[in-house]
């Protein structure tokens, strides 16, 4: 079988972890208003806000996908909702129609690959922004991969952070948990799109592919 790396903390059976950029939670200036609800793109936006407003428990939180909602139950927020979709863009046309006319805060990324806020705003939701994180690369550490190897990457700045410390190679197979991750690639690296976006999606999906001789 060919070896599996993952462009994440998360561990699985079977599978490396290759550690290429770090989470730093920023401490925005912020003055809470009287939101109707809280928006979240990524259990990081969950994560960032808990440190600064620890009021955004007592608003239905609207999530991404599993992975956010997760972490929303477990540090006791209120989950009112799950995208059917877990992309950006299908996400916020998705709850637009049930937070029109509210007042809703969206704790977010430096950096974000869709204008989540900016869609939301079209279709009259008062969608109040906050950076609570930023992606930062880690200095390029040496690893040998073997022939064939698969490689995971979670986000475009997995993409990002990692071509900026290896050389890719014509026997290394590259799996995307989403649309925005596979478009993050050079276009010389063609990119497997795992069937859901969900990091279990992508390992199960690498380890199919592991059996399968170059």
């Amino acid at each position: 079988m060919r070896e599996i790396y993952l462009l994440n903390d998360a561990k699985y059976e079977g599978v490396k972890n290759i550690g290429v950029f770090a989470i730093k939670y920023l401490k925005p200036k912020f003055t809470p208003k009287n939101y109707d609800a809280v928006v979240f793109t990524s259990k990081n936006g969950v994560l960032g806000i808990d440190k600064i407003y620890k009021e955004w428990k007592k608003l239905p939180a609207y999530s991404i996908g599993k992975g956010t909602s997760q972490i929303i139950k477990e540090l006791g927020g209120d989950l009112a909702h799950e995208a059917k979709v877990s992309y950006a863009e299908e996400f916020a046309a998705e709850i637009s129609q049930k937070l029109a006319g509210k007042l809703v805060l969206f704790a977010r990324a430096k950096i974000v690959s869709s204008d989540v806020g900016g869609i939301l705003r079209g279709k009259g939701v008062h969608a109040d922004e906050v950076v609570v994180y930023e992606n930062r690369c880690k200095p390029c550490g040496q690893f040998n991969a073997s022939k064939g190897a698969i490689f995971i990457f979670t986000s475009p700045s997995s993409v990002k952070c990692f071509l900026k410390c290896a050389v890719w190679r014509e026997d290394f197979t590259a799996v995307a948990i989403g649309k925005k991750t596979a478009a993050a690639f050079d276009d010389d690296i063609k990119p497997f799109i795992a069937p859901e976006q969900s990091i279990d999606a992508c390992v199960e999906f690498a380890k199919r592919l592991s059996k399968v001789s170059l």
